[in-house]
């Protein structure tokens, strides 16, 4: 293997970011996008149960039924978020994410069997924070394997396979089990977790090269590489010679520097959200999202990605747009569905480039932490944001919502893609360590 042997004396990151795409590297990806959508499956549980099981039994009132929603969607993500990032800088990649699918498993499965509003809240709060967990880890990790000439096309792709499988998971699912076996649905989801996902990570996932290497130990980060250069190579032939150049020198990072000068204003500028926004059902899931995906991971790293972030804002705003035209004037189904496909293109197509870019904004000592809790500030403004909503909901439910509409196109969709094309560092196909350094 004579590119393998020369290619020990250059860096991990330089390693990393001239192997192929194959199954090789295919696999890490999908597993981390698997666990994305089975985590992502345990959440909201609450909102789909209560009307046809919770709600009639009598079981808790509304205003208790609203309290377990912000502490399963909103308070329980963040705190995992929070929590889970620190571990993953500090302990591992790999080992968080089996903690936090352990926590999502664990936590929500109670749900199964219980209707005591307490115990559902402890549950689903506890199921949540794996949630967030995962969420902070999986595209770090992504990141941190994908080479940053493929990375977009790596992400991409496999994110729209998570998508996917979200939409089987909660749509399907819920077809044959709800609500008749309601107990069933919700052990099915937390099972996701806990005997897929918790296997899936132990058993393929090596942990982060880059993360080895940026907490000293280089033996073990050269073993990772040196077996994903083997697999690669027998896949794909000779691999070509690393990219000569300095490495940039990241320094050593801490939590601090987040709100430092240096990184005060990628944390700030990447916590706008508008995940909440862009929500429909199976088939403009499957058909928008997915879709969308896999149509902009063709583009790779040709495009810059705060262009494609704007890009997504603007098809889901005319999404909505049409959303808003075939409610108040314009009655079709037809209509509708292109519609909801619209929304679920451009939102997903923000979403997870949003997680992308995120990720690749930090340097390796912070990289979970700045994703996690950028991302945490942007489920706070989910928090705070049905209340905005709710009230201009009603204000202008005689003018077909359009306060509800703007509110979501404007300031959740079009101003923050803005600022971010306007403000944002530049990322398409640089090393990781490079685009951190900017």
């Amino acid at each position: 293997m004579p590119a393998v042997a020369p290619a020990a004396r250059a860096s991990i990151a330089q390693r990393l970011d001239r192997l192929p795409l194959t199954w090789t590297l295919w696999r890490l990806a999908l597993v981390t996008q698997a666990g994305w959508g089975l985590v992502i499956a345990t959440d909201a549980i609450a909102a789909r149960i209560y009307p046809f099981v919770w709600g009639p039994r009598h079981a808790f009132g509304t205003a208790a039924f609203s309290f377990l929603l912000l502490i399963s969607t909103g308070v329980g993500i963040v705190a995992g978020e929070y929590l889970f990032a620190l571990l993953s800088d500090r302990f591992g990649r790999r080992p968080t994410l089996l903690a936090a699918a352990a926590t999502c498993g664990l936590g929500t499965l109670p749900a199964a069997f219980a209707d005591d509003f307490w115990v559902l809240t402890l549950s689903l709060g506890l199921g949540a924070m794996g949630i967030g967990g995962v969420l902070a880890t999986t595209i770090v990790y992504m990141a941190e394997v994908a080479p940053s000439e493929a990375r977009g096309k790596m992400t991409q792709t496999s994110q729209a396979f998570g998508i996917f499988l979200l939409a089987v998971l909660t749509s399907l699912l819920g077809i044959v089990l709800m609500p008749r076996h309601y107990q069933v649905y919700v052990a099915a989801l937390a099972a996701g977790p806990l005997l897929v996902l918790v296997p899936l990570v132990a058993l393929v996932l090596p942990e982060s090269p880059r993360w080895l290497e940026e907490h000293g130990q280089h033996q073990k980060a050269d073993e990772v590489v040196r077996r994903l250069e083997r697999d690669s190579e027998e896949r794909a032939g000779p691999l070509p010679a690393p990219v000569a150049g300095e490495v940039v020198h990241q320094p050593r990072a801490t939590v601090g520097d987040l709100f430092g000068r240096e990184y005060r204003g990628r944390t700030v500028l990447l916590g706008f959200s508008a995940q909440a926004v862009f929500v429909s059902g199976l088939v403009a899931g499957v058909i928008g999202g997915a879709a969308g995906l896999l149509a902009a991971g063709r583009l790779n790293e040709r495009v810059e990605r705060k262009t494609v972030i704007l890009a997504g804002a603007l098809l889901a705003s005319v999404g909505l747009a049409l959303v808003f035209i075939t409610g108040a004037v314009w009655h079709s189904l037809v209509a509708l569905l292109i519609a909801a496909i619209l929304v679920n293109a451009g939102g997903y197509l923000w979403l997870f480039n949003m997680y992308t870019y995120t990720a690749v904004a930090y340097p390796t000592g912070i990289r979970s932490v700045g994703t996690g809790w950028t991302d945490g500030f942007g489920h706070i403004g989910s928090m705070i944001s049905p209340l905005i909503i709710g009230a201009l909901f009603t204000a202008t439910a005689g003018a077909g919502y359009i306060g509800f509409f703007g509110y979501v196109i404007i300031p959740g969709a079009l101003l923050p893609a803005l600022l971010l094309v306007r403000f944002g560092m530049d990322q398409r196909g640089v090393s990781l360590e490079t685009a951190a350094d900017v």
